[in-house]
């Protein structure tokens, strides 16, 4: 079981490094200031939205991740209790 649990860590640490890497994309036009004299280029508005879809696979993959070690931790904690009483 404990491995069981060893082994989201490292998902987790990739899923929150990509939130970061998908938001920093997402908002850097507005944050560096593109000029938008006449408009985002394609390539600017790719990157946005590249950096969005990052952003929200790596938010539900890390939600997934994180429900399923509470799961397994709930259920470690139940199988005890039985064993227990």
């Amino acid at each position: 079981m404990r491995t069981e649990l060893s082994r989201g860590l490292p998902l987790v640490v990739l899923f929150v490094l990509g939130l970061g890497a998908g938001i920093w994309s997402f908002i850097s036009p507005w944050v560096e200031r593109y000029p938008e004299a006449s408009g985002w280029s394609n390539s600017v508005w790719t990157g946005v939205w590249v950096g969005a879809v990052v952003a929200a696979t790596s938010a539900i993959s890390l939600v997934v991740v994180l429900a399923r070690a509470l799961h397994l931790a709930l259920n470690r904690q139940s199988a005890t209790q039985q064993i227990r009483g």
